[in-house]
């Protein structure tokens, strides 16, 4: 089943296309991408793929920036001990670094220290404990990065205690601001700023070039990385932003992201939007997610080598254990949600003891992926009294909203429609999910999927390295910039096999092409059982010893099951029968036999006693004859499962003319014999006990011979007669040309043939 609703952009004629590839010299497969994209000329080519210092916008077009550079520079004139007060996810570490580097290296200050804040212990944003701290220690100016806005009780009792505060953040307003110094935001209400989505790290970037008097070039990696990490929307200046810190990467000047980019395994000259995403991000998040991020700030701006890869390497260790527990609690918590109770509900509130409060919100995105389903994942304190933990969503459902109606059942609560952070008693979550029901009810009621844009369709041909590379120059991709997304139906699906430690992916081919499909594996049988497949595909390249090619990363896909589901082996097996099915007979001997010899997981019944339909029907023996098992089909319903066993025995040929001339001779040489001695006259003649059998049957049908009793008399001077002209000779034959094509017909014929009347 897809994930999404695929929805597929407008198309432009091929006479347009046709033009811009001309006009901009270009491949009409970009063409029609710049298309969509708005792109028709030569400047707007020029301004969309090749960034420019010159079109930063203005820093002091911040609110409150003139007084944020004036406090500052007194500080370091002064020699005040000045605070950075950052956060301890990506962008507030590299936010925090921008500013210890300029403060430091640009500017001269030698009195700066970084603080960031435990997430367990001080929580986000500003802390009154911490801020007391910091001016009993003889802070003199806190300059927040990525936090600050929402702290205005905090930063008005530090200002009004005699220790200033520059604000700079770019998160939700709040209706009361603080009475800082300097409030630095590009969404500010009083100000006018021409781009209102940067990131933390942007904000930095900006504060950092109004000190500077001039863009600061050198942090622009820093920036690049906060920009991507947190997801903001990559157009206007954050795209500019990304372009130039991507470019300054690749140089590799910056020691501690050279260390990084090491320990991941990535090709420096080809780091990108994707491995800041994929790569770097998530192992400097796993400092903080685990226990203290400043070793963050560190490695981010230590210019000795050594150090650097000495705490890359333990980013990189700590990382591998937020993994593995991540993997290990989504493994419990989706067993939880798995359970009749949860499967019931519209939304899940999945809670244990003895989880990492620093992982949860990744494994509450795992659980909204495998379920669909808005999920607080949350750990259950040791006293058993309070559960605290991460939720999140999907589009159709405010999370914010739907818990904001129980706000009052929670200790802490704070997010946004799609995420969200709280802690509550355990006495309280049934009031607390009867909230999320609630919503539910509403906002989900008729919810669609969400949508999937489709930039277009692929044929075989397409699928090319080249047309990879064409689209990079669109990169780097992102919120309001997305990667394209590409329709294609292969005409091939092979070679499906699950990837990883934990077989959680596949990898497959189609027409030639490999294909990977990340949080996939367990749907490795539905994939290779498809008769028919589309799929929603990004274009990518694999290099290995030293060669690159083409790879295609899937992103859904809308599978069409079969209507016959193949279980057919060359003998009768224990794994036919195990699976909670309900298994349909047709021979009573052979019911008996099967159900004495295997323990099979679901009830038996026979083909002649079926009424209502019958759902996950298994198929296990052959049938009499094709209008048994046409009129049993009627009574199941799809997808039907085949076995069709029989006994060897059963399926051996008729007997030919010269074998039933050697039983008939054999019976003319004993006048009267007894029928119950066959298996003796079969033996003698060298047929089956079956075939003896059966030619005696024809031969009585035909008046080749008298039966009386047991005797067996052959009748003299019989009319010749043919021995297809019995009707058990046709009805033998006839089954076994039936058993061979159960038996051996393709799965894609067989299905063709037993649906076609349903």
């Amino acid at each position: 089943m897809a994930h999404y609703q695929w929805q597929e952009a407008a198309q432009p004629a091929a006479e347009q296309i046709a033009q811009v590839a001309q006009d901009l010299g270009v491949k009409p497969f970009l063409a029609r991408l710049l298309i969509q994209r708005g792109i028709l000329d030569k400047d707007a080519l020029t301004a969309f793929c090749t960034p420019d210092l010159s079109r930063l916008n203005d820093p002091f077009a911040l609110h409150d920036m003139h007084k944020a550079v004036a406090r500052i520079t007194q500080a370091i004139a002064q020699q005040e001990k000045i605070t950075i007060y950052g956060d301890y996810d990506v962008d507030g570490l590299t936010a925090t670094a921008i500013m210890k580097d300029t403060l430091e290296n640009a500017l001269g200050a030698d009195n700066v220290e970084t603080f960031i804040p435990d997430r367990f212990t001080d929580g986000y944003g500003p802390n009154p404990e911490v801020y007391d701290y910091l001016r009993k220690n003889g802070t003199q100016l806190v300059i927040t990065v990525d936090n600050g806005v929402g702290g205005a009780a905090v930063i008005d009792q530090a200002m009004a205690a005699g220790m200033d505060v520059v604000v700079t953040d770019h998160h939700e307003l709040p209706a009361n601001l603080p009475h800082a110094v300097a409030v630095v935001h590009p969404r500010h209400p009083e100000g006018h700023y021409p781009f209102p989505d940067l990131s933390g790290a942007g904000v930095a970037f900006k504060l950092a070039s109004a000190l500077l008097g001039e863009p600061a070039t050198d942090c622009l990696d820093l920036a690049a990385m906060g920009t991507v990490a947190d997801i903001v929307s990559l157009t206007g200046e954050n795209r500019l932003i990304v372009q130039m810190g991507l470019q300054l990467i690749r140089q590799q000047q910056r020691p501690g992201i050279n260390a990084l980019i090491k320990v991941a395994d990535l090709d420096p000259a080809k780091v990108d939007e994707t491995a800041i995403g994929f790569g770097l991000g998530p192992r400097l998040n796993a400092l903080g997610r685990l226990g203290d991020a400043n070793p963050g700030v560190t490695l981010l701006t230590t210019f000795d080598e050594d150090e650097a890869a000495k705490l890359a390497a333990t980013v990189n260790e700590l990382n591998q254990k937020r993994q593995a527990l991540v993997a290990k609690i989504s493994q419990e918590a989706l067993a939880i949600a798995q359970s009749p109770e949860n499967q019931a509900t519209k939304t899940l509130i999945i809670a244990r003891q003895g989880w990492h409060e620093g992982v949860l919100g990744i494994v509450a995105s795992h659980l909204v992926e495998a379920t669909g389903k808005p999920t607080l994942v949350l750990n259950i304190a040791k006293d058993g009294q309070t559960a605290k933990g991460s939720g999140r969503s999907v589009p159709a459902y405010n999370l914010f909203k739907a818990l904001d109606a129980a706000r009052a059942q929670m200790t802490h609560f704070g997010g946004h429609a799609m995420a969200a952070g709280l802690t509550v008693p355990v006495a309280n979550l049934k009031a607390v999910h009867a909230a999320m029901e609630q919503a539910a009810a509403v906002s989900l009621k008729a919810a669609a999927k969400p949508v999937l844009a489709i930039s277009g369709r692929l044929d075989a041909a397409d699928l090319t390295l080249e047309n990879y590379q064409l689209m990079r120059q669109l990169a780097p991709f992102g919120p309001g910039n997305e990667e394209p997304t590409f329709a294609y139906v292969p005409s091939r699906l092979t070679d499906v096999q699950q990837m990883g430690k934990t077989n959680a992916h596949l990898r497959f081919r189609v027409d030639g092409q490999k294909v990977v499909a990340f949080n996939r594996g367990a749907d490795a049988a539905a994939l290779a059982a498809a008769s028919q497949a589309k799929l929603a595909l990004h274009l990518d390249e694999n290099t290995w010893q030293g060669r690159t090619s083409l790879q295609l990363r899937l992103v859904d896909w809308e599978l069409k099951a079969p209507s016959l589901i193949d279980m057919r082996l060359p003998q009768a097996s224990a794994e036919q029968f195990r699976g909670a099915y309900n298994y349909v007979f047709f021979d009573a001997k052979q019911k008996q036999a099967l159900t004495a010899a295997f323990m099979f997981g679901g009830p038996t019944m026979m083909a002649t006693a079926l009424a209502a339909p019958v759902a996950n029907a298994v198929l296990v023996d052959l049938p009499p004859d094709e209008a048994a098992l046409q009129q049993t089909m009627t009574h199941l319903t799809l997808p039907v499962r085949v076995v069709f066993t029989a006994p060897a025995a059963a399926l051996v040929a008729v007997p030919n003319r010269q074998e039933c001339g050697s039983v008939l001779h054999f019976l003319a040489a004993n006048p009267g014999f007894d029928k119950h001695h066959l298996p003796a006259l079969a033996k003698q003649v060298h047929l089956t006990v079956r075939q003896a059998i059966l030619a005696v049957q024809v031969f009585f049908e035909l008046g080749f011979v008298r039966i009386d009793g047991s005797q067996i008399t052959v009748t003299a001077h019989p009319a010749k007669r043919a021995l297809q002209e019995s009707v058990a000779y046709q009805h033998q034959a006839a089954f076994l040309t039936l058993a061979h094509r159960l038996q051996t017909a393709p799965r894609a014929e067989l299905e063709r043939w037993l649906t076609a009347e349903k």
